[in-house]
C-alpha cells in the first residue's frame, strides 16, 4: 500500500467534502471502531471466502474509516469520511491469470452540484458501506451522481438506487429482516439489463447480509455474497 495522504491534502479533501450538498443524505449509522464481516462469494459453481473490515483510524491526519475487502481476485482499500462516508481515496489490486493490476485514486477539487434525489458517490467500490447510511424510511429512489466519472458525461445514461421494500434473508445461522434495494441503469435500459440486488439488515448499523448481481455485461455470470458471521455490534 502507498503511504498515507499528506496532512495538507487530507485536510483539503475533508473541507471540500463538507461542502458537498447531496439531496440524499448519507450518515454514519453508528459504526463500531472496528468490525469484520466474512462472506462466501459464489460465482457460477465456484465458492470462495470473501472478507471485509471497517476500521476507524485516528492519527495526525484526523479521523477516517478504512474499508478493506479481500477476495480471491480483488483486494481493495477505501478511505472514507467518518461522517458522510464519502470515499476520499482508494486503492485496488486486481489479480487475473494474465496480469495483476493496481489502481489508485484520490478525489480532489470536488465541486458537486447535486440535484433533487441525487446520491453523491466518488467510488462504486464504497457502495457497500455508503448504503448502510442510506435513509431507508424516507427515500425510495435515488440517482447515483458518480463524481469524476467521464465515461457517461453528458449522456442520458444514469444509475439508480431503488428501495424495493423489506425482505427476509437466511444467513449466518439465522433469519434477518432486511431492507432490499437494487442498483443498476435507470430508464428504459434498466428494464432490459440485469440489476444488482442488496439486502441490508434493518437492525443496528445495517450490515450487508447479501448481495447478488452480474459480474459484467449481458451474459456474464452472477456473483453472490452471503454473510457467514453474526458478530456485528457484538
Amino acid at each position: 500500500m502507498r503511504p498515507p495522504l499528506r496532512p495538507s491534502l487530507l485536510l483539503f479533501l475533508l473541507v471540500t467534502v463538507l461542502g458537498v450538498s447531496a439531496e440524499v443524505p448519507i450518515t454514519n449509522p453508528g459504526f463500531a471502531d472496528r468490525e469484520s464481516l466474512k462472506y462466501t462469494e459464489t460465482i457460477g459453481s465456484v465458492i470462495r471466502p470473501f472478507e471485509v473490515t471497517l476500521t476507524l483510524v485516528s492519527d495526525a491526519l484526523g479521523q477516517r474509516y478504512e474499508f478493506r475487502s479481500v477476495g480471491a481476485e480483488l483486494e481493495s482499500l477505501y478511505r472514507l469520511d467518518p461522517t458522510t462516508l464519502l470515499s476520499l481515496s482508494s486503492e485496488s489490486l486486481t489479480k487475473s491469470p494474465d496480469a495483476t493490476v493496481k489502481r489508485t485514486a484520490e478525489y480532489r477539487n470536488l465541486a458537486v452540484h447535486a440535484g433533487p434525489d441525487d446520491l453523491v458517490l466518488t467510488d462504486m467500490g464504497s457502495l457497500p458501506v455508503v448504503l448502510r447510511g442510506f435513509p431507508w424510511t424516507k427515500t425510495k429512489t435515488a440517482k447515483i451522481l458518480y463524481v469524476g466519472n467521464t465515461s457517461y458525461g453528458g449522456s442520458t445514461i444514469s444509475f439508480e438506487v431503488q428501495v424495493v421494500g423489506k425482505d427476509t434473508v437466511t444467513a449466518a445461522g439465522r433469519t434477518w429482516d432486511c431492507w432490499h434495494a437494487t442498483t443498476g441503469l435507470g430508464g428504459a435500459l434498466g428494464l432490459l439489463l440485469a440489476k444488482t440486488d442488496w439486502w441490508f439488515a434493518v437492525e443496528g448499523t445495517h450490515p450487508l447480509v447479501k448481495t447478488s448481481g452480474p459480474v459484467g455485461g449481458p451474459g456474464s455470470p452472477t456473483r453472490t455474497l452471503l454473510l457467514q458471521n453474526d458478530t456485528v455490534g457484538k
